[in-house]
């Protein structure tokens, strides 16, 4: 019985093993690949602003080696951007390199994969080479016709040095969640096997043995589940703030060309909706707020409210756990008129998970 009791004890330490690991990698993949979607999705609304900026000129009917704001924009589009390498505009026809944020590329000829790539329009292909990630968007003349290509690059550094710590995060967790299922597996096996026990009534010991097992792993597992999912969010939430940071300067950059316009800063229409559509497609978003200098908010979507919280001794009103906040100014003729700040949901993939 003896053996037989210690052959079960070992089973069951290497099938929790098993669990874990399963567990644990399967959320790992999870958390890993919201990772590179943010930065992704960052990289492509970034890439897509520019495209539409590009697209305004060449609609008024310029070819495109006409575009005389092109190679300003490029330069402007590299100065603001992270993990960047270059960005370029090529003819669709030949390859060749018209414009590009490194001067020494043009008159290059870009890969034949590329241009047979950029051909659909409004569409953004994707492709990874080594060390570098690839992002391109179709350009199309006023006829219609596709004429060129935009073309970014991206160093993959970056986002190699967030997916190491999370491979870390997750190994220290499988080690510790083992660890705990084992010890309590060995501990189990010799409270069963204690000779003189404080339980004369076999019912009484066997209902204790698995209260205390049951009841000290759940405990356990509890505690290092959270904290889990926790390690996680921080590994990545980096990428999250940076990616927040991006849509914040977006919408601050559109803000403040419609102030050029004359339109005043606080009787913008469509503005709300415009900030509610990118909120949407955004689901880590958890609201998007415009404000004047003195922070009275002009403009709102979302629910800020559920995002922050007041201290009742001091009144401070702060961001709650779990929420982050990036925030850039708008800005009029060199001085500032206000601000333009998303907040995110630091846990919204744990709450997709469950």
């Amino acid at each position: 019985m003896r053996n037989f009791s210690f052959i079960h004890t070992v089973f069951a330490s290497l099938l929790w093993c098993a669990a874990v690991f399963v567990f644990v990698g399967v959320n790992f993949v999870k958390y890993e690949a919201t990772s590179r979607m943010l930065r992704q999705t960052r990289i492509e609304g970034r890439l897509l602003e520019l495209h539409r900026m590009l697209q305004v000129e060449m609609d008024k009917g310029y070819s495109l080696p006409e575009l005389k704001s092109a190679e300003k924009q490029l330069l402007q589009f590299g100065r603001e951007e992270m993990d960047f390498s270059t960005v370029s505009v090529f003819d669709a026809r030949n390859g060749k390199i018209l414009f590009s944020s490194l001067p020494s590329l043009s008159g290059q000829t870009v890969s034949e994969q590329w241009r047979k790539k950029c051909v659909s329009p409004d569409t953004v292909f994707y492709e990874t080479e080594k060390n570098r990630d690839a992002f391109g968007v179709p350009l199309f003349n006023a006829m219609g016709e596709n004429t060129g290509c935009l073309i970014a690059e991206y160093s993959t550094e970056l986002n190699e040095a967030v997916r190491e710590k999370m491979i870390k995060t997750a190994f220290r967790y499988i080690f510790r969640l083992a660890g705990t299922g084992m010890s309590l597996c060995g501990l189990l096996f010799l409270f069963g096997f204690l000779k003189k026990s404080i339980f004369v009534d076999k019912k009484i010991r066997l209902i204790s043995f698995f209260t205390i097992g049951l009841g000290t792993l759940l405990l356990l597992l509890f505690f290092n589940f959270s904290t889990m999912f926790k390690a996680f969010e921080y590994d990545f939430k980096d990428t999250l703030v940076t990616k927040a940071r991006v849509i914040a300067g977006q919408i601050a950059e559109c803000l403040e060309k419609t102030i050029q316009n004359g339109v005043p800063f606080d009787s913008m229409t469509s503005l709300e909706t415009y900030m509610d559509q990118i909120r949407q497609k955004n689901k880590e978003i958890l609201f998007i707020l415009v404000t004047d200098k003195t922070g009275r908010v002009l403009y709102e979507a979302g629910n800020a409210s559920e995002a922050f919280e007041a201290d009742a001794r001091t009144g401070k009103v702060s961001l709650k756990e779990g929420c982050g906040n990036a925030a850039e100014p708008v800005n009029k003729a060199g001085v500032s008129v206000g601000w333009v700040q998303v907040g995110v949901n630091e846990r919204f993939v744990h709450e997709k998970i469950f």
